[in-house]
C-alpha cells in the first residue's frame, strides 16, 4: 500500500471545502504558516466570522473595506447623508468638498429610468421565420411568464415586451426580454424567466437553445444629474472663476476626445457610483461592466459626463446606466447594506440610482476642478501619508501628526515616517 503523501507547503488539503469555517482558518494557518493576527484581521469576532460563512463558498473571512460618510449633500431638493464603501482615500474628501460646492448653489437634480432589466435567449440552427414567429407570440410569452412574474407585477414591475434579432456572423438568434424588476437587482427573476422560456421558444424558433441568461447590459435602466454652479463662485489656485469654468470644460472635452483620458475620467465618476453600490452591497462588477459598455455604445468610448457655460453658470451632468437594488441578495441580507440604506432615508431602487449619479458627478466635478485648478496630487499626497504613519506605528492623533511632518518634509517615506514618530513619541515624554 503506498504511504500517504506529505501536503506541500502552501497547499490547502482536498477536502478543504468540507470543512467548517473554523477547521478552514486553522488548516489555512497550517498551509501558510499564518500568525494568530493575521487570522484575526479577517475574522475578529464571531458574528463576523458566521456572516462570511454564509455569503460565499469556502470562507475563510471578511475583508474589510472603510465606509466613510459625505454630510449634507442636497439632492433634489432632499439634504442627503451619504455612505461611501472604499479604500481610496481620496474619494470621500474629493466628494465632500464637491457636494458642500454644489449644495451651496442649490444642490443636484436628478432622473432615473424605470428598473427594466433584459433576459436573453440565444437559439441556434433556428427557422428562417424564427424572428417573426417570436414576435407574434410576445403575448404568448408574457402568459407562459406570468406564474413568475405575479409578485413582482402587482408591486408595479414585470413583463415589458420581447425584442428578437438574428446575428450576422454566427446566425444565432438572441431573444431579449424586457422585465421591470422594482427594487430588486433581478438576476434570479431574469434567470429564472429565461429558463422559463427555452421549451417555448424552441417550438417558436424550430431551433435549439444555446443558453438563457440575463445580461447586466443595463441601457434601459439610465441615471442622472445635473449640477448649476455660479462661475464666479468657482475661482481656485489664483484663477478666477470665468478661467476655471472654461478650463473645466475643456478638460471633459479633450477627455471625450481621448481614450486614454476618457477611461480615466469615467473611473473618477465611478468612485463615487462604485462607492455607493458596495456599501449597499450591490454588485459592482454588474454595474461597471454595464457602465463601461454604455460609455462604448458607439464604438468609441466616450464620457458620461457634459460641462458647459450657459449665461453665469457652469452646468454639468451625467448620464449612465445604474442598476442598482434596495431589496434582496446581498442588499437585503447584509446588516452594513442595511445600515447605508437607512442613512440614505430608505430610498426605493430607482431613488439609489439617482443618488449615485449625482455623487459621480461631484466626484467629477471635484477631480477636474484640481486637475484644470492646483493639480491632483497635494490632496492625493497628504492623505498618503496618513498610511505611511500608521504603517509605521503611530495610532491615535499621532498619526495626523507624523503625516502632517511628512508632507512639510516632503518625504513620505516609510523609513522618514519611523524617524518622524519616534520624535513625536520622545517629545511627548519630556
Amino acid at each position: 500500500m503506498d504511504e500517504a503523501v506529505e501536503p506541500r507547503r502552501g497547499t490547502l488539503p482536498p477536502h478543504f471545502r468540507k470543512l467548517d469555517f473554523s477547521e478552514r482558518r486553522n488548516a489555512l494557518a497550517e498551509a501558510f504558516s499564518l500568525t494568530p493576527d493575521e487570522l484575526k484581521i479577517t475574522a475578529p469576532d464571531a458574528d463576523t466570522a458566521e456572516l462570511a460563512d454564509v455569503l460565499v463558498e469556502n470562507a475563510i473571512g471578511c475583508f474589510s473595506v472603510p465606509v466613510g460618510i459625505v454630510p449634507r449633500y442636497v439632492i433634489d431638493g432632499t439634504d442627503r447623508t451619504i455612505p461611501l464603501a472604499t479604500e481610496e482615500p481620496s474619494v470621500v474628501a474629493a466628494a465632500s468638498f464637491a457636494a458642500g460646492i454644489i449644495s451651496r448653489a442649490g444642490g443636484a437634480t436628478t432622473w432615473a429610468d424605470a428598473p427594466v432589466m433584459t433576459a436573453q435567449i440565444v437559439v441556434e440552427n433556428a427557422a428562417a421565420h424564427a424572428e417573426d414567429a417570436v414576435a407574434r407570440n410576445a403575448t404568448e410569452i408574457e402568459r407562459i411568464l406570468e406564474p413568475i412574474l405575479g409578485g413582482m407585477t402587482r408591486r408595479g414591475g414585470g413583463f415589458r415586451g420581447v425584442e428578437v434579432a438574428r446575428l450576422p456572423e454566427t446566425g444565432l438568434v438572441c431573444v431579449h426580454v424586457h422585465i421591470d424588476v422594482r427594487d430588486a437587482m433581478g438576476a434570479n427573476i431574469l434567470n429564472t424567466a429565461a429558463e422559463r422560456l427555452r421549451a417555448p421558444i424552441e417550438s417558436l424558433t424550430g431551433g435549439s437553445i444555446l443558453m438563457a441568461i440575463l445580461t447586466n447590459v443595463s441601457d434601459r435602466r439610465l441615471a442622472g444629474a445635473e449640477i448649476r454652479l455660479p462661475v464666479l463662485r468657482l475661482g481656485r489656485a489664483g484663477r478666477s472663476g470665468h478661467e476655471m469654468a472654461r478650463r473645466i470644460v475643456l478638460a471633459n472635452r479633450f477627455a471625450d476626445e481621448n481614450n486614454a483620458r476618457a477611461v480615466t475620467h469615467n473611473k473618477g465618476i465611478m468612485n463615487g457610483v462604485t462607492a455607493i453600490a458596495l456599501a449597499t452591497a450591490n454588485d459592482t462588477r454588474a454595474l461597471e461592466a454595464a457602465v463601461h459598455a454604455y460609455a462604448a455604445r458607439d464604438a468609441r468610448y466616450r464620457v458620461l459626463t457634459e460641462y458647459q457655460v450657459v449665461g453665469d453658470e457652469l452646468v454639468g451632468s451625467v448620464r449612465l446606466p445604474i442598476a442598482l437594488a434596495t431589496v434582496g441578495g446581498a442588499t437585503g441580507f447584509h446588516p452594513a447594506a442595511g445600515l447605508a440604506l437607512k442613512l440614505l432615508g430608505n430610498p426605493d431602487a430607482p431613488q439609489l440610482s439617482r443618488i449615485a449619479a449625482a455623487v459621480g458627478l461631484a466626484q467629477n466635478f471635484a477631480a477636474l476642478s484640481a486637475l484644470v485648478g492646483e493639480g491632483i496630487q497635494g490632496g492625493h499626497m497628504r492623505l498618503h501619508a496618513e498610511r505611511v504613519a500608521w504603517k509605521a506605528g503611530a495610532r491615535g492623533k499621532n498619526i495626523r501628526i507624523v503625516a502632517e511632518r511628512l508632507a512639510a518634509a516632503g518625504t513620505i517615506e516609510h523609513k522618514a515616517a519611523v524617524r518622524e514618530l519616534r520624535f513625536v513619541i520622545d517629545s511627548e515624554s519630556q
